[in-house]
C-alpha cells in the first residue's frame, strides 16, 4: 500500500491564488486507507450470522458476500467516472445535484448526513464496545465506551487532522495485517468443514431471502464509495479517486470472503445464527479463549477506525453543502482547511444516536437507505449518459449500472417485504430532503 500517509502535492489554493502552495490531506495510499477503514467495520463480523438465520445454509451466505463484492465493483465503476467529471467533496451530494436535480442532491446529503455517516459511526461504536467487553474490556449496559470512543475520535479529527489521519492509516495497516493472519489462522479448519459439507440443495435456496440478505451484505460494503466524498482533499482529484476506489475495494472483497469463510465454517452454525458476535465465536471454536480474545481486540480496532474514516468523510460533505446553502453556513466553516464546527457537530449527532437505537436496527437502516441513494446517482449517470449519447467506449460502464440497479431493486423489494420499518424510515429521511431542500432555495437562488 506504500507510505501510510502521504501529505501531499502542493498546487493552486482553492481560492484560484497563484503561488500559494496547496497541501492536500491524502494520497493515494492514504485514499486506499480510507476505503479500507470506512467499509470494513461493523459489518464483515456481525453480518453472516444475521444473515445465516435468513438463507440457512453458509454456502448461501457466502454467495451472497460474493454478490455484494460485485454489486460494490459495479458502483466503483460508475462512481470513478463521476469522480472524474466532479472532482469536488461531496459525493452522492455532489453527483446527484449535477446528473438529475439539485433537490435530489439536497435528499443524497440529508441521507448522508443520517445514514451514510451518522448512523454507521454509531454502529462501529456500538460494536466496538460490545468486541472490547469480549476482549476483556470494559462491559457496561449503556453505552459510555461507545460514547468515549466518539468523542475522542471526533476531538483528534476536529484537533489535529493530519495527525488523526497518520494514526488512522497506520492503524489500518496493522488492521489488514491482522485479518489476513485471522484468515491463515482459521483456513485449516473452514476448508475442512468445507470439504466435509453435504452436496447443497438449492431446492432450499430462497430467492426473497437472498435478496433481504443482501440488505445487510450491501452495508457491510458500503464504505466502497469512501474516497468520492473527499475528492477536494486528495492530491490528483478524480485520476486518484478511481485508483483508490478500485484497488480499496478488490482489497475488501478479498478480506471479506476470506473472513466470511472462517466465521461461517469454523463455528457451529447453531452458535452463530442469527447472532452478533459471530466472528468471536468463531475464533473460539477454533482456537479457544485466547484466539477469541485475540480476534475481538482486532475487531474494535476495526470499528474504531471505520468510526475514524466517517468523522474524516461526512464533515466534508456538510461543508459542501453549507456552502451551496442546503446546511446552516456555520457547518461550512474552516478552520484552515478543515470543517472544524462540522466535524463537531458529526459527533455530537452521533452521541444523540449512540443513545437512541439498537446495533440491528442500525445495520437495517443504513443498508436499505445507502442503497436506495447509490441506485439514485447510477440513475443520474444513465440519464447523462443517454443524454449525450452512449458512446462505445462506456459500454463496461453500461453494464456495471446495469448490474448495480438490478441488484438495487431486489434489496429496495425485499425491503419493503421483510423489513418494511426501514424502508418507511427511509422515506421519511427523503421527505426531510426535500423540505430542507424547498426551505433553502431563496438562499440558493440568492
Amino acid at each position: 500500500m506504500g507510505a501510510p500517509f502521504e501529505p501531499a502535492a502542493e498546487g493552486r489554493a482553492p481560492g484560484g491564488e497563484r503561488g500559494r502552495p496547496e497541501r492536500k490531506l491524502l494520497g493515494f495510499s492514504g485514499a486506499v486507507a480510507l476505503v479500507i477503514a470506512n467499509t470494513v467495520g461493523t459489518g464483515v463480523f456481525t453480518t453472516s450470522g444475521f444473515a445465516l438465520a435468513d438463507l440457512g445454509e453458509p454456502a448461501f451466505v457466502m454467495l451472497s458476500w460474493l454478490m455484494g463484492g460485485v454489486y460494490a465493483l459495479a458502483g466503483v465503476v460508475v462512481y470513478s467516472d463521476l469522480a472524474a467529471k466532479y472532482p469536488e467533496s461531496g459525493g452522492e451530494y455532489v453527483f446527484l445535484r449535477n446528473t438529475l436535480h439539485p433537490a435530489l442532491g439536497s435528499v443524497a446529503g440529508w441521507i448522508s448526513l443520517v445514514a451514510g455517516f451518522t448512523t454507521p459511526i454509531a454502529a462501529a461504536a456500538l460494536g466496538a464496545q460490545l468486541y472490547l467487553a469480549r476482549a476483556g474490556g470494559p462491559g457496561a449496559a449503556t453505552p459510555w465506551v461507545a460514547t468515549l470512543i466518539v468523542i475522542c475520535l471526533g476531538l483528534l479529527h476536529a484537533g489535529a487532522p493530519a495527525k488523526g489521519v497518520a494514526l488512522q492509516n497506520f492503524a489500518v495497516l496493522i488492521k489488514v495485517g491482522a485479518i489476513v493472519a485471522f484468515i491463515a489462522f482459521g483456513a485449516p479448519t473452514a476448508g475442512a468443514a468445507i470439504a466435509a459439507a453435504p452436496p447443497l440443495s438449492l431446492e432450499a435456496f430462497q430467492p426473497l431471502a437472498f435478496a433481504g440478505s443482501l440488505v445487510w451484505i450491501s452495508y457491510a460494503y458500503s464504505g466502497w464509495n469512501a474516497a468520492v466524498y473527499v475528492t477536494g482533499d486528495i492530491a490528483g482529484g478524480g485520476r486518484t479517486v478511481e485508483r483508490a476506489l478500485y484497488s480499496g475495494t478488490l482489497l475488501v472483497i478479498g478480506l471479506y470472503l476470506g473472513v466470511s469463510a472462517v466465521i461461517l465454517y469454523g463455528a457451529p452454525p447453531g452458535q452463530i445464527r442469527g447472532v452478533a458476535e459471530s466472528g468471536a465465536l468463531a475464533a473460539l471454536a477454533i482456537g479457544g479463549p485466547r484466539a477469541e480474545l485475540a480476534l475481538s481486540a482486532l475487531i474494535a480496532l476495526a470499528l474504531v477506525t471505520s468510526a475514524s474514516s466517517m468523522l474524516l468523510s461526512g464533515p466534508r460533505v456538510y461543508a459542501r453543502m453549507a456552502r451551496d446553502g442546503a446546511l446552516p453556513a456555520a457547518f461550512g466553516r474552516l478552520h484552515g482547511d478543515h470543517p472544524r464546527f462540522a466535524i463537531l457537530a458529526q459527533t455530537a449527532f452521533s452521541l444523540i444516536v449512540i443513545w437512541s437505537a439498537g446495533l440491528r436496527d442500525l445495520l437495517e437502516f443504513a443498508g436499505v437507505t445507502l442503497s436506495l441513494s447509490a441506485g439514485a446517482v447510477v440513475i443520474g449517470w444513465l440519464r447523462q449518459a443517454m443524454r449525450h449519447g452512449l458512446a462505445p467506449g462506456k459500454l463496461p460502464e453500461l453494464c456495471a449500472a446495469i448490474v448495480f440497479l438490478t441488484t438495487t431493486t431486489g434489496i429496495m423489494v425485499s425491503a419493503l417485504i421483510m423489513r418494511p420499518a426501514s424502508a418507511i424510515a427511509a422515506a421519511m429521511l427523503i421527505g426531510v430532503g426535500l423540505l430542507a431542500y424547498a426551505l433553502s432555495r431563496p438562499r440558493t437562488a440568492n
